[in-house]
């Protein structure tokens, strides 16, 4: 019976074999404005290993800028270094350090990246010492971009290609870095290739990059190249897809992962496909505040209408797709709450996460839909909001000879003050105010040649006006701006627009399939005036870059737009819901006599 005994053997060995084949692990990581520090995190990490998470993200306070052009001194990390030390992990077994992207650096001064370098290897450091797995990198800059080509200190005398090759270069030195003591670092970032999926299916690599050399983002992808030319084969990078805080449906889910996993790849050098494919993971976010009505102002989203039980479950709903879809990491974002000091934690949503995980560990449907509650909610918003929306309609008045304004932004001409202005602005119907903060008027006419537009612009605060751009089509509406809008046509598309800063600085697009086409360009002309409590402009825009001279009576779609800093505020003649790129919610502008 000796074969009995042998196979008895084999089937046992093969039993534990396949005993060692896990389904993979998904984690869940908490950041927010709550992101704590090394020091409350060792006092308190047994309460916080309480809640239903498996890592965190901390911060190391002054040093957790990523291209910081000062070169830190260990000594002035103040004991933070000893206190991530001393943390005695348990449950939370993935952590990782923050560092966020807002630089001045110069992607071609040795010097600055001599001093990035150093500091990039503290934090790898720090990594080690606090046997966290890895960093989280925010590519969004809360401050200067990094990014963005049109920024760039050396635009000048540098092209958008040798931006884009000297990215790479310092995306490869970015990486050797930053793993230089932590070989299988993990870099979670908020989000990657899945920010540009407009790009993502551009079939003309040319077209594809003059589109990146005018992006917020168009350095983005020449640094994650650059990434992964230097990442060993440890090294796992998390694309987080930020844009799923706003998910709904399942679906949601799969279309992001296909673009992380594969829609992508377009924007990846075909030497690191491989590499992309086999250590670039799709991850997923959670927005608390978006979900449990948190925002401000609480009546412009869709969970304001709904019930505490319909908001919880989908949370549970959000967390469940969102592990079982992603590779291995969730992130859970919030901002008006705090986990670890249980203020404002929103009822159920520790009963949620857990639920959907417990789904998720076991293999089991999440069991219910939220399709219905999404559409009765997303229905009373937008019944809210429509009822706030105020269509405008205007005469425009055609010039005689002597009455064409001089351009040079001052409205002294006779004609801005025989017409009745159009104004005041109204503010965006999701902000749910009554009435802006500060008033903007504009006035409008025109003749065979051009549309002129002449706006004023009310500013108590004009010490704090910010005028973002030194080139035409620069990324201007960044600070305070004036914009116009007008159709080819009676319908609201296509239509063309226009901005104009504080320092006369222009940009210009036509409308396509999703947003504007910033490649198009017009001649047309611009002037700013400024005065002690606000500023002035005055526009022409040639006929014949806008399809042509109306007849009389023709009727055009238009808006007139602001945007104001010193406040956050959006308005519009003609108000539109929430942004200025709705052309649905376009004025009507009749050409008379």
């Amino acid at each position: 019976m000796w074969w009995l005994y042998i196979a008895s053997v084999i089937v046992a060995s093969v039993c534990d074999v396949y005993a060692m084949w896990d389904r993979p692990g998904k984690k869940l990581v908490e950041y927010g404005w709550d992101v704590p520090s090394p020091a409350f995190v060792m006092r308190h990490i047994r309460e916080m290993e309480r809640l239903p998470f498996d890592g965190i993200v901390l911060r190391l306070r002054g040093y957790d800028r990523a291209f910081d052009t000062k070169r830190w001194d260990e000594d002035g990390f103040g004991g933070q270094l000893e206190e991530l030390s001393g943390i005695r992990w348990g449950k939370f077994t993935d952590n990782f350090v923050l560092l966020l992207s807002a630089s001045t650096m110069d992607w071609f001064d040795d010097g600055d990246w001599r001093n990035i370098l150093h500091n990039l290897r503290l934090i790898s450091k720090a990594m080690r010492m606090g046997r966290c797995v890895g960093v989280c990198f925010d590519p969004e800059p809360y401050g200067p971009n990094p990014w963005a080509y049109s920024r760039a200190i050396r635009r000048d005398e540098k092209s958008f290609r040798e931006y884009w090759e000297q990215a790479r270069r310092r995306g490869a030195q970015f990486m050797e870095a930053i793993s230089s003591e932590v070989p299988d670092i993990k870099v979670l970032t908020f989000f990657q290739l899945s920010i540009l999926p407009d790009l993502l299916d551009e079939p003309d690599p040319g077209v594809r990059m003059e589109r990146l050399e005018h992006h917020a983002y168009g350095l983005l992808p020449a640094f994650l190249n650059g990434m992964l030319d230097r990442a060993g084969p440890d090294v796992v990078i998390i694309d987080g897809d930020e844009p799923a805080y706003y998910y709904t449906d399942e679906l949601d889910y799969l279309h992001a992962y296909h673009t992380i996993k594969q829609r992508a790849l377009a924007l990846i050098a075909p030497e690191n496909r491989t590499k992309y494919t086999a250590q670039v993971q799709a991850g997923f976010a959670l927005y608390v505040d978006q979900i449990f009505a948190l925002r401000r102002p609480r009546r412009a989203f869709a969970s304001y209408y709904m019930s505490p039980k319909d908001r919880k479950r989908w949370f549970e709903h959000n967390v469940y797709w969102a592990l079982s879809t992603s590779d291995e990491y969730v992130w859970c974002y919030s901002e008006r709450m705090s986990w670890w000091e249980g203020r404002d934690v929103p009822l159920g949503a520790r009963e949620a996460i857990r639920s959907a995980r417990d789904k998720v560990r076991r293999g089991e449907p999440l069991g219910f839909s939220i399709k219905g509650t999404i559409e009765e909610a997303e229905g009373r918003l937008k019944a809210e909001l429509e009822g706030r929306l105020v269509r405008r309609k205007a005469q425009v008045r055609r010039l005689g000879p002597r009455e064409v304004p001089k351009v040079d932004g001052r409205l002294d001409d006779s004609i801005w003050r025989e017409l009745k202005s159009l104004g005041p602005f109204l503010p965006t119907a999701s902000s749910f105010k009554e009435s802006t903060e500060v008033r903007t008027f504009a006035w409008v006419a025109y003749d065979d040649d051009s549309l002129y537009v002449a706006f004023r612009c009310e500013e108590p605060r004009m010490d704090e006006v910010r005028a973002f751009g030194s080139r035409k089509d620069d990324e201007i509406w960044r600070g305070d701006v004036v914009e116009v809008f007008v159709s080819a046509g009676e319908e609201p598309t296509p239509y063309y627009h226009f901005i104009v800063n504080p320092k006369n600085v222009q940009w210009d697009g036509i409308s396509a399939e999703r947003g504007d086409d910033p490649s198009w360009d017009a001649e047309w002309k611009s002037a700013v005036a400024l005065e002690e409590r606000g500023w002035t402009v005055e526009v022409a825009i040639p006929w014949k870059v806008v399809g042509g001279p109306p007849e009389e009576g023709e009727v055009r779609r238009a808006n007139l737009c602001r945007e104001r800093t010193p406040v956050r505020e959006l308005s519009a003649w003609s108000n539109t819901v929430r942004l200025f790129l709705e052309p649905e919610n376009f004025g009507v502008w009749t050409f008379g006599k």
